[in-house]
């Protein structure tokens, strides 16, 4: 008879533990510090009112915008209209700014520099 009752008593007990509603923590999303996103652009350089765009071919056709222009280095590329391999870092959306341009190394502008 005793172990009759004990049998009830965990059949009962783990009834009860599986049915109450179990709390789950919400799973958060890890993101190491300090990661960097970077990107390989095949497209144009182009000069607009407001700065320099780069009009991309590959990997897609987004017009991301420069935010690190050097007007010395970009105004060729401008003008040529001819498609150029360019590594970017992307800083947000499509705002990008030029680490790589045609193999070379990205001169910084001094305005991009005091931020």
């Amino acid at each position: 008879m005793r172990k009759r009752q004990l049998l009830i008593v965990f059949v009962i007990s783990g009834f009860l533990a599986c049915s109450s509603p179990a709390v789950q923590q919400p799973k958060q999303q890890i993101v190491p510090k300090g990661t960097v996103r970077q990107m390989s652009i095949t497209g144009e350089i182009g000069k607009l009112d407001y700065g320099y765009v780069i009009r991309g071919k590959t990997p897609s056709s987004t017009i991301f915008t420069i935010l690190n222009p050097n007007p010395g280095m970009l105004d060729p590329y401008a003008e040529s209209e001819k498609n150029v391999s360019i590594d970017v870092r992307i800083v947000s959306g499509d705002n990008v700014e030029i680490v790589r341009i045609d193999g070379k190394e990205y001169p910084q502008s001094a305005e991009s520099e005091g931020k």
